[in-house]
């Protein structure tokens, strides 16, 4: 059943400003600076143009472990020990060395038309609409309703949403989805981290696909 458009043009848009955090997908093989607005038209929120950014750099790192989890399973840190609460204290700050390294970007944006659906008013204006708010959190291929919602961004408007992160389902795990129409609503960029990885702690805290987990993290 298709989405209606009616309720979702009741969910409030903010004008606000927000700085979020961008893992890019590659590194330039010549060793020059990546294109911090490279995007890949798949994915959750797939548009023609979806940059897909996090409210913090650990959200961000979580997002590339859920989507990984097989780089994340062959960087196991302790030679198929598997992974205790000691080993956790111990490993938790290392990075995963083994994970290809990517560099990490600090973008701020004045957004017009931000839509935070993570509000309980949202929520149900969503779920009037015909979105079931599980697919948040769905497993790939389909992520639920989520592209069907996201087709229909530039029909609402939305520069931008603020969404659950389905990797890092904690209070502060929340994921900006940036459309084309917030492109312009760009006011800098900075590269934090010219090539990184994601860190034992965050690779465990990390909330896979069904059966994904990589078992040396239990």
């Amino acid at each position: 059943m298709a989405l209606d458009p009616g309720p979702l043009r009741e969910i409030p848009v903010q004008r606000t400003a927000l700085t979020v955090y961008f893992r890019q997908v590659w590194l330039p093989g010549d060793g020059s600076a990546p294109d911090p607005f490279f995007v890949r038209r798949e994915g959750r929120w797939a548009t023609d143009w979806t940059l897909y950014t996090a409210t913090s750099p650990e959200v961000a790192w979580a997002e590339y472990c859920r989507n990984h989890p097989s780089d994340v399973a062959n960087a196991d840190i302790t030679g198929g020990v598997g992974l205790d609460l000691a080993g956790l204290a111990a490993l938790g700050s290392l990075a995963l060395g083994a994970v290809p390294a990517r560099a990490l970007y600090e973008l701020d944006f004045a957004f017009d038309r931000l839509a935070d659906l993570t509000s309980a008013w949202a929520s149900e204006l969503l779920t009037r609409a015909g979105f079931d708010t599980a697919s948040f959190t769905a497993d790939p291929p389909g992520y639920g309703d989520c592209p069907e919602l996201a087709s229909l961004a530039a029909t609402l408007e939305w520069q931008a949403i603020l969404v659950p992160s389905a990797a890092w389902q904690l209070p502060d795990g929340l994921c900006v989805p940036v459309f084309q129409e917030g492109r312009l609503a760009l006011v800098e960029h900075r590269r934090v981290v010219a090539a990184a990885r994601p860190s034992v702690a965050v690779a465990a805290a990390t909330t896979y696909a069904d059966a994904l987990r990589p078992r040396w993290l239990a």
